[in-house]
This record gives structure tokens, C-alpha cells and sequence, in this order.
């Protein structure tokens, strides 16, 4: 009987599967569902979640709970009987009941096991093809990992529980049920069973407490506090996972079926960045001045095969061999990958992309604080002190720092700084301030990407920026796709100007085809930078002939720079504003009213990058404003 319903229970669960995929995928083609589905529910965050509750997460959860309902209809009453009937047959009356608390709770750590794996891949289909953000599936699975955990020690508390009972129990009794595996009789598992079903039967007590301390592992790690400070021992310490899935799966026999889904997504997604990883591609890491450093490479064009995204937000994880063995970093590229895919000569096979970074220092190590008493100095002085540790970051700022300064021809950089007749070409070719010496290293990196950030600004009529220190980066790649789109704009009106006089068919445009039309809905972009004082250097992209400085209309900010567009109607902007040494901080509600109020009427979309205190204020200013679409990027796991 137990074995139909087993059966049951895997059918159902993969029906509660297909539903989902199928209700994702008419919210995919459907963005007027997506903007009501993500209105929130409620304005205070959840506990360890940390997020608002939305309609589509309302949504989630009352379709998780009725899987739980149905998976509890169809297994209580079964398991009740069967322990109820097993026991009294036996002659054991007590603790049936919670034998079958134990089977029902395993049952729900299955299909629970089976979520918390479908969304984490990188390449998930349901990040990409069902329009998810990272954030979204993040929380999904946050949700869905901390639901095991307490169904996990549930399971151990219940089992744990009933050993009074079997000790209370006669002699012998204790041969009807063993205390290894009570779920079985006695004659069905080890000792008295010694085929290799019964020693397996009985080993299910040692890989369940294996499961359980590494799950009880993991959720320790996933402490804001240690998340925070120790990330790589959080990560690596998720990567035991891989071990409890083995060990669960030898656990219980329906966890496969129900775990299989997202085990398939795993590996496609581990074997897609092995495979990614595989090829040391050659790069530049050039020192910009004060801090600041850019890291240029090329990135194989096939990599872009097949992907129809043209947001111009992409980041890519990085691996330096030299730098660290384990480690890779997530960076956002200040390069929009989909017009320089189109500028880039098709016999290439390379295209170039940027990255920009900061040196940061020694990171602090935490010491005791000096002493006034002798011995005590004298004790410190022979201890073993830590050894400074030093970021990611530092170690491939120093090769550059270590390398010759130059200040030669621009050959000898392997970068062209000398185009300006095309906007966009000082992004991604021109870094380098050719008046400033710099200093220049060949290295070779390992990357991973790129991951679109779903964002289409082009569909509002004013694009905002909001970014802080290095947040600056996505910034730059969004004013890229803002230029991009009006150069393509204007040799499409050149070319209609050329057609109607010369009345031909066609005349071969200056740049190829584009998906932006002639008259698009975006027509200005401002980027309002926060930047400490001493922090601050003269971005090359943000410093072209065309860029002209002008007084900003904007009293708290001391730096504004305008790019010079034929068109009248359209406008990009650079507001610079320097924080630091008592100086105040951008007020991003008064920034945000004073470009809405310049431009009323039309769609805003606003970009909030930075620290994630200064990325909450520009959501809590943008949430106040009526009308006002925003997004916020976090790097949270």
C-alpha cells in the first residue's frame, strides 16, 4: 500500500512542478502581469529574508502550502494505520503515532529538498528565460532552505523522542522494532537482517545525522553576522551541499525523484561554467590614478551566441590564479556588451571588455588594544600576531603597481585613444588618460559570464543613476547604451534624409541595423555620482571632447558635466558630488525631485548601485515618488 502511495507522492510532485513552469511562463510574455504581480503586500521586511512581501510571493506561498496540504492528505492517515496496525499486532501501543510523524516529516523534506535546488544556478532557466531577478529566486530559496531546516531537525527532534519509548519497552519488545531504523521490523533490517538491504536499512540513522550536521553547518553560516565577515566560509561551506544531497538521497528513497529536477539544472549549470572557466584569456590591468584601476581582456565573441538580451547591465565572475586559487569575484562590466558586439569587426573573435575597481587597503585585523601594564607588553610581544590580510582586489592592484610606469605612444598600450568620432568608443577603448603616466600589467584571468541584470531603460523617457564609489560601473555601461542608441538614432535619420532626397530604396547606413527606432522614449540620462573627496578621479569615459563641464542647476552637487548631442531634445549628464571631510551626502530625494520636475510628465527609471545603505535611501526616495520605477543592485546572497 505504502509503495502506491510513494508512487503518489512523486506524481504529485512533479504535477505541483509543471503547474509552476507553466504559470512562469505566461508571466514571462506578460509584463503588465509582472508589474502587478511584484506590488507589495507588505512594507516591513521579512525576518532573516529581508525582503517585502509581494503579491507574487503571497502567491508562492499559498501554492507551497497547498502541496504541503496535499502531501500530508495523502501520507497521514496511510502512515497512522500502518504504524497503528504494525504496532498493535506486535504488541507495542505506544509511540506509533510518532513513527509516523517521522515517515510524514521525511516525506515533506523531500519535495522541500526538491525547491530549495531548482532556482540557484547561475544559468537557471529560471533566472533567464522566465525574466526572474537574482533577487527573486535568491529569496525563493532562502525561503525554501530555512523550511528544511526546521523540517530537518523536526525529523531528528521526533526520532530522538521515541528512543524513551523503545527503552521503556521490554526486552522482548525491543526485538519487534530497532532502535536503528524503528520504521522497520526487527527481521527487516541490521542486526537481525544482514543482506544488503538490511545494512542498508540501518545505516539510514548515520547518513541522516551526517545530512543534519551539515545542514545545521550551512544555516550557521548563513548568519547575517557571519555571511557578512566570513563569506568564503560561507560559500565553501555550501558546497557541502553537494554532499548532502548524496547522503540524503541514500537517505530516503523517493529524495531522488523529488531532488532530480534541480540536480539536472546543477549540473548543466557547473558544467557551463567549467566549461567557461576552462581558457585563460589574455588582459590588462591598468593603474587610472588614485586608487582606481582598470582591468580590460577580451572576451570570446561566442560567448554571446544565441542571447537576444540587450539590457546594458552584465556582470561576470572573475578568477586570478595569482591572486587567489579559490576565489571568484563578481564584477559589473562598464562595457554594454550589445553595442560593442556590433562595433566590433566581425572577424575578430574577441570583444574587448572593461571592468573598473578600487585598491582597499589592508583589511582590519582584529587585535587587542595596547596595554599600560609591563608584562602584558612583554607577552604581546612574543605572541604570534596575524599576518595583515590583504583584498582580492589589492593583490591584482599591486601587479599593476609593481609594474614600470608609461607614458609612451599609445601603441605600446594596446588601447586606442584616439577615437572620438564615435562616443561609445571611448568606453570601451579609451580608459586611459593619455596625459597621465600609468602603469600597465599583462596578466591572464579566467571569467565567467556574462549574467544579464534584466533592465530595459530604453522603454522610459528619463533614465536616473544613483551609484556610489565604484557603483559607478553600471552607470557608465547604462550611458553607454544611452549614446549607443542616439548615434544609431541619428545615422538612421542621415540615412532617411539621404533616401527621401536621392528617392532610392536604401543607402548603406553608418552604423548597421538597430531595434531602437528613430523617435524612442528615452530621451535623457543623468548620472549623479557620490564619491569621497579623496577617493575622486577624472573618469576618461566622462571626459571626452564632447563632454562639456556646465554650473549645475543642483545646489549639492559641485560637478556637472553635459555630452554635447546633436539633437537638442536628448541629454546626458554627469552630476559628480564629493562626500567626505564634513562635507554632506548626496541627498538622492532632492536629486531625484529636481530632475523630475525639469523633465515632467513621461516614464523614470532610476539605477541605485553602491553600498547598500545608500542603495535603501535612493529605494525608500523613489518608492515616494509617484510614477517612479527603480532597481536596486545588491550583491546579497
Amino acid at each position: 500500500m505504502l509503495e502506491r502511495v510513494a508512487r503518489l507522492h512523486v506524481v504529485i510532485w512533479y504535477f505541483w512542478v509543471s503547474i509552476s513552469v507553466a504559470f512562469l511562463a505566461v508571466r514571462a510574455f506578460h509584463p503588465q502581469l509582472r508589474r502587478f504581480l511584484v506590488r507589495p503586500v507588505l512594507d516591513r521586511k521579512l525576518p532573516l529574508l529581508g525582503k517585502r512581501l509581494t503579491i507574487s510571493g503571497l502567491l508562492a506561498l499559498i501554492w507551497i502550502f497547498s502541496l504541503y496540504g496535499i502531501v500530508v492528505g495523502i501520507w497521514w492517515v496511510r502512515l497512522r494505520d500502518y504504524f497503528v496496525g504494525r504496532g498493535s499486532d506486535s504488541g507495542v501501543y505506544e509511540g506509533n503515532n510518532r513513527l509516523a510523524a517521522i515517515a510524514l516529516t521525511g516525506h515533506v523534506c523531500d519535495i522541500t529538498m526538491g525547491m530549495v535546488l531548482i532556482p540557484i544556478s547561475r544559468h537557471s532557466a529560471l533566472a533567464s528565460f522566465f525574466k526572474l531577478s537574482v533577487s527573486t529566486t535568491l529569496a525563493f530559496h532562502m525561503l525554501t532552505a530555512y523550511t528544511l531546516f526546521t523540517l530537518v531537525l523536526l525529523h531528528a527532534f521526533l526520532y530522538v523522542s521515541w528512543v524513551p519509548v523503545f527503552n521503556s519497552l521490554s526486552t522482548n519488545l525491543r526485538m519487534v522494532f530497532p532502535v536503528l531504523n524503528p520504521t522497520y521490523l526487527y527481521n527487516e533490517t541490521w542486526p537481525g537482517n544482514t543482506s544488503p538491504l538490511g545494512v542498508w536499512r540501518a545505516s539510514l540513522i548515520f547518513t541522516g545525522l551526517t545530512a543534519t550536521i551539515i545542514f545545521c553547518l550551512i544555516f550557521l553560516t548563513t548568519l547575517p553576522r557571519i555571511r557578512g565577515k566570513h563569506f568564503n566560509l560561507f560559500y565553501f561551506t555550501h558546497l557541502l551541499s553537494i554532499v548532502a544531497v548524496i547522503v540524503i538521497c541514500l537517505h530516503a528513497s523517493t529524495m531522488f525523484y523529488c531532488t532530480a529536477p534541480g540536480l539536472i539544472m546543477w549540473l548543466l549549470d557547473w558544467g557551463m561554467r567549467l566549461y567557461e572557466l576552462r581558457k585563460k584569456l589574455d588582459g590588462k590591468v591598468i593603474h587610472l590614478g588614485n586608487g582606481w584601476y582598470s582591468l580590460v581582456l577580451g572576451l570570446p565573441r561566442h560567448r554571446l551566441d544565441g542571447c537576444a538580451c540587450t539590457s546594458p547591465l552584465a556582470h561576470f565572475y572573475i578568477h586570478h590564479a595569482e591572486s587567489s586559487v579559490r576565489e571568484l569575484h563578481p564584477f559589473t562590466t562598464i562595457t554594454h556588451l550589445a553595442s560593442q558586439n556590433r562595433l566590433t569587426p566581425q572577424t575578430e573573435d574577441d570583444l574587448p571588455v572593461q571592468f573598473l575597481f578600487r585598491k582597499r587597503g589592508i583589511a582590519s585585523v582584529s587585535g587587542t588594544t595596547p596595554k599600560k601594564h609591563a608584562w602584558i607588553s612583554v607577552l604581546n610581544f612574543f605572541s604570534v600576531k596575524p599576518k595583515p590580510s590583504f583584498q582580492w582586489t589589492d593583490k591584482l592592484a599591486g601587479l599593476a603597481d609593481r609594474a614600470p610606469f608609461i607614458s609612451e605612444d599609445v601603441e605600446k598600450t594596446g588601447l586606442d585613444r584616439s577615437s572620438s568620432t564615435l562616443p561609445c568608443s571611448q568606453l570601451q577603448t579609451g580608459m586611459v588618460d593619455q596625459a597621465q603616466p600609468l602603469s600597465m600589467v599583462d596578466i591572464g584571468l579566467r571569467l565567467e559570464g556574462p549574467y544579464f541584470t534584466p533592465a530595459d531603460p530604453s522603454r522610459y523617457k528619463t533614465v536616473i543613476c544613483f551609484v556610489a564609489g565604484t557603483g559607478v560601473s553600471g552607470a557608465i555601461a547604462i550611458a553607454a547604451a544611452f549614446i549607443d542608441m542616439k548615434r544609431q538614432q541619428m545615422a538612421t535619420r542621415k540615412e532617411d534624409t539621404l533616401s527621401n532626397a536621392k528617392q532610392v530604396l536604401s543607402v548603406p547606413a553608418l552604423c548597421s541595423s538597430s531595434k531602437y527606432s528613430a523617435s524612442s522614449t528615452w530621451q535623457r540620462c543623468v548620472v549623479f555620482w557620490s564619491v569621497r573627496a579623496d577617493d575622486y578621479v577624472q573618469l576618461p569615459f566622462f571626459d571626452g571632447e564632447r563632454f562639456a563641464a556646465r554650473t549645475s542647476p543642483m545646489p549639492f552637487v559641485e560637478e556637472a558635466n553635459s555630452f554635447d548631442f546633436l539633437d537638442p531634445s536628448s541629454s546626458l549628464e554627469l552630476h559628480v558630488h564629493r562626500t567626505g571631510n564634513d562635507r554632506p551626502r548626496l541627498d538622492i530625494a532632492e536629486a531625484l525631485a529636481s530632475v523630475c520636475n525639469e523633465t515632467p510628465g513621461g516614464s523614470t527609471w532610476c539605477y541605485l548601485s553602491g553600498p547598500n545603505a545608500f542603495i535603501a535611501t535612493g529605494e525608500t526616495a523613489c518608492k515616494a515618488r509617484e510614477g517612479v520605477d527603480f532597481y536596486g543592485a545588491r550583491w546579497d546572497i
